[in-house]
């Protein structure tokens, strides 16, 4: 391990110091006080580190560049994290999130074939010709750090291969990996084809932290069959410099982690519908709101994470959200589904335009100057302090200002217009409160020749995504999000005889995914902002590579069989600009939410944050905190504090009021803490 030695003077003499680093994941020195210190790389992330020097208020820096480089040559199953990618079994292929959390076959061993290494070190092409291309993910893809490593799904005429090559480099030369795999080991007993391999987790972890905003990530493949290799083909990604943690609730219809399922068209009480969470991470999810015996789904969700509320049949419950699980409290009001829940989980505003306290209901509370007796699919702004709804089920978006102390609605700004050939709905709020991400529906549901409900996800419903300011004005798709130009359709398209989510034959709507742009659904936006970006959670039916290809609306697990099929029915995530302007396109090609219960249709996720964490605990940024700063302690490792040190200014993802509270004059203060302004 390489390290730099450091000595401070002052007027030529040594002189004894405070010593620091601005990144104390790339590396450390001693904190002094002393006239020298030594800086060791950690080796687990590569980047630009400044070392600090300071005297009596007076500081000075100086910049090391860290240099990662691997080579490997097969899975390592003796290193956890690949070990986790690496299934035992056939069962383990479908098995909640799927291998890694994202599905595939795993990790392969190493190639030992000697005319294998010398034609992947060597290809005879670039594969254009045998139609070499990724199916996922997207070039140009903006990734959060520390999420599950993705699954990289290619598609070529040999439809097969014997041995890849995974090339991983930053522009800065950062990080640098070059990794050789053979046939996952579980195809011997499938019988599949080499399609799809994952990146392994500790190099995803390490590209990632190392890489970030003008440092992009390229990625590179070269698949080998018969001794001939061809390749690379490659994408770029940029690498959001922030860490999304907190936990996602989202309704999963066919999951197998509760079994209230029963009825007709062949229910056998083997699955069920409930709410699910996926915390940062986790490879599976867990259950928040249901049981064997009680369904309970159409959910929404405090934006900082305190409480959950879910429609069981006729009535509300809410859900107290603690990291030990939750606790239920049945209210005594019904009313629509799909209710806004106050940021602070106090209160919520029902579709029948009653504000009800949390967790017990009770009378409703008095309001006064609520523009619709019916104002229907709610959202409240990150900050409480604005609301946007549907004043009745296909009409206009509207917002109004909300007054929490006195629970008072005022003012109404259209949103968006109902022009009569587009439908908008499910409004949700950036994180600076100022514009408005939502659904646009361009044809409903259609169910044996008779429109269905107006913005449902189901029999043939088309939608994108689109935003909006808050203060009305032109609406713009989401195009990069939605997938226009660039989604992979199937060449041959799958016939497989199969149930919707209304019980209707679906596998002759889109087999071939050629309509995978317009099967985009229910937003809802990450209530922080994090690396430059507002982070957008959607429901699609979009092809997820050729891990899930059938038919977009085959999703009911009563007509589908659960072993071979997985349904299309999934949570993307992707980023938006936050400098974004006025009729423009400022978001970026989407990435499958790891963790999803495979073999389940699943919608209308919420990041929520998690319970904030006392001082002193670990923490990677200040919004995890319970006092808002994240910050290195005597031994450089960061804990959450209840100041900045020493009075100094806030960092990235600390606590501030405005934007002049935060150490560098170009962050923005948003929602209370500080963020980068992304890229300009």
């Amino acid at each position: 391990m390489p390290t730099v030695a450091y000595t401070a003077t002052l007027n030529g003499n040594p002189v004894n110091v405070g010593w620091q680093v601005d990144h104390g994941d790339i590396g450390k020195v001693g904190a002094g006080p002393s006239s020298t210190a030594t800086f060791t790389p950690s080796g687990t992330t590569g980047g630009n580190v400044n070392v600090i020097a300071g005297l009596n208020g007076q500081t000075l820096q100086r910049s090391v560049l860290v240099k990662l480089t691997a080579t490997q040559n097969g899975s390592n199953p003796q290193n956890p994290l690949e070990a986790a990618q690496i299934p035992a079994n056939v069962a383990d292929l479908t098995k909640g999130g799927g291998v890694g959390g994202v599905g595939g076959e795993g990790l392969g061993p190493a190639v030992t074939d000697a005319a294998a290494l010398a034609a992947l070190g060597a290809p005879s092409g670039n594969g254009a010709q045998q139609g070499l291309t990724f199916l996922y993910p997207y070039d140009k893809t903006v990734w959060p750090r520390g999420m599950l490593a993705p699954l990289l799904q290619w598609n070529w005429s040999t439809g097969d291969a014997d041995a890849i090559q995974i090339q991983l480099s930053t522009t800065s030369g950062s990080f640098s990996y070059t990794g050789t795999f053979g046939r996952p080991a579980i195809l011997q007993t499938t019988g599949g084809k080499f399609i799809r391999h994952p990146i392994p987790q500790d190099i995803w972890n390490a590209a990632t932290d190392s890489a970030g905003g003008a440092d992009k990530l390229t990625v590179s493949l070269i698949v080998e069959k018969g001794g001939t290799a061809y390749g690379p083909i490659t994408e770029t990604w940029t690498i959001a410099p922030a860490r999304l943690s907190g936990t996602i609730y989202y309704n999963s219809y066919g999951t197998l982690l509760v079994q209230n399922s029963g009825g007709a068209v062949g229910g056998n009480g083997m699955f069920g519908a409930g709410v699910l969470s996926i915390r940062v991470g986790d490879i599976g999810p867990k259950v928040v709101a249901s049981t064997n015996t009680a369904c309970r789904t159409c959910h929404s969700v405090a934006a900082f994470g305190s409480r959950l509320e879910a429609m069981p049949y006729g009535n509300y419950s809410a859900y107290d959200l603690t990291p030990s699980g939750s606790t239920e409290h049945v209210m005594p009001n019904s009313g629509a589904w799909f209710p806004a829940v106050y940021p602070d989980g106090s209160k919520l505003l029902t579709g029948d335009g009653q504000l009800l306290a949390l967790p017990n209901g009770g009378p409703a509370i008095p309001t006064t100057g609520l523009a619709s007796s019916a104002p229907d699919m709610p959202m409240f702004s990150p900050d409480g302090k604005r609301v946007a709804f549907n004043p009745g089920v296909g009409s206009q978006l509207v917002m109004q200002s909300f007054d929490a102390a006195t629970s008072t609605f005022s003012g109404t700004t259209t949103v968006v217009a109902n022009t009569g050939c587009l439908v908008p709905g499910w409004p949700a709020f950036f994180p600076d409160a100022n514009s408005i991400v939502f659904e646009n529906e361009s044809a409903p549901s259609v169910l044996d020749g008779h429109a269905q409900g107006l913005l449902w996800t189901r029999e043939g419903a088309k939608s994108q995504i689109a935003w909006a300011s808050a203060m009305g004005g032109a609406s713009t798709p989401l195009d990069q999000l939605n997938g226009k130009g660039y989604l992979p359709k199937l060449a041959a398209p799958i016939s497989l005889s199969c149930l919707g989510d209304n019980n209707f034959q679906e596998g002759t709507i889109n087999p071939d995914h050629a309509d995978d742009v317009d099967l985009n659904y229910e937003p809802t936006v990450n209530p922080i902002a994090g690396g430059g970006y507002a982070w957008v959670v959607f429901t699609s039916r979009r092809m997820y590579g050729s891990e899930a290809d059938i038919p977009p609306f085959c999703s009911d697990p009563r007509g589908v069989n659960l072993v071979t099929n997985i349904t299309t029915k999934k949570l993307w995530v992707a980023a938006v600009d936050l400098t974004q302007a006025p009729g423009t396109d400022s978001s970026h090609p989407a990435f499958y939410l790891p963790a999803q219960e495979l073999l389940a249709g699943n919608s209308r996720g919420f990041w929520a944050l998690d319970p904030c964490k006392g001082d002193g605990s670990t923490c990677t940024s200040g919004d995890q905190c319970c006092n808002g700063y994240c910050e290195p302690d005597a031994m450089n490792n960061l804990v959450c504090a209840n100041t900045p040190p020493n009075g100094m200014c806030a960092m990235v993802g600390d606590k501030c009021t405005v934007a002049g509270d935060c150490c560098d004059n170009t962050n923005l203060c948003i929602n209370g803490f500080c963020t980068q302004q992304g890229p300009m």
